[in-house]
């Protein structure tokens, strides 16, 4: 017994049937007919015309059409294979996946970025500069005059070590506003007004424009620790706070 294929004389759909049977079933239009009249697979269609007639189902048919006792194997392995491919593309997606140091700028937008970068650098530079050689001059040229401020009020040490640092005073502040004083003397509230009024009054006779009402003098002392101030810019008031002196 052998199983062959062959088309529907009705329809000329593909029908599976037993060497050994007498009648074919065609399952698409229902048509039952000996297997002698079934048609070759090869056979020539356009010199075959089908009636294609419709067949109601009935259950007198053959019983041995291959087609609806043969098992489904197509479908899974569609589907085996459609999850594999959606593996494989997954996978082959994140070989290639764009990353940021991918991505490059276009050449023009490079250009106006470093433009820019450039014309910000220089305007921080004409704004620094400036400011940093008229800190520099004037912090030199107090240097200069510290010793007139403390002579004769506070005995302050005055030499410079090796890295040019003072370690009886120090001086901060973009225009010299903020100045401490280190003596070993006992200073009471009028001296600490002298050193204060004397470094105004050197700053003063360096520019005009360099007046006290900025100024802050912290002055630390054998007896105590100053803060000087100045309220009035005509050195009429002067504040003097004490932390710890006596």
């Amino acid at each position: 017994m052998a199983v062959l294929q062959g088309l529907c004389k009705n329809c000329g759909s593909l029908v599976v049937y037993n060497s050994a049977d007498e009648m074919c079933e065609c399952i698409f239009c229902n048509a039952v007919f000996p297997i002698g009249e079934v048609i070759p697979v090869d056979a020539e269609l356009k010199d075959i015309n089908f009636p294609m007639e419709k067949f109601e189902k009935t259950t007198e048919g053959t019983g041995k059409n291959q087609f609806s006792t043969m098992p489904d194997r197509v479908t899974p392995a569609v589907e085996r294979n459609s999850k594999s491919s959606v593996v494989e593309t997954v996978v082959e997606t994140k070989q290639f996946e764009v990353q940021a140091k991918d991505v490059k700028a276009p050449k023009k937008v490079v250009a106006i970025l470093t433009a820019i970068a450039g014309v910000a650098l220089i305007t921080i530079i004409c704004i620094s500069l400036p400011l940093y050689k008229m800190r520099t001059s004037l912090l030199a040229k107090m240097e200069d005059k510290m010793p007139a401020v403390v002579e004769n009020v506070a005995n302050v040490d005055l030499t410079k070590d090796d890295d040019g640092n003072i370690a009886g005073y120090s001086i901060q502040g973009i225009s010299c506003q903020k100045v401490s004083v280190l003596t070993g003397d006992d200073i009471d509230e009028n001296e600490a007004r002298l050193l204060f009024d004397n470094y105004c009054d050197a700053r003063k006779s360096i520019s005009s424009k360099y007046g006290n009402d900025d100024v802050k003098m912290k002055i630390y002392s054998k007896n105590g620790v100053y803060t000087v101030t100045s309220e009035k810019a005509d050195f009429s008031e002067n504040k003097v706070t004490t932390a710890s002196s006596k």
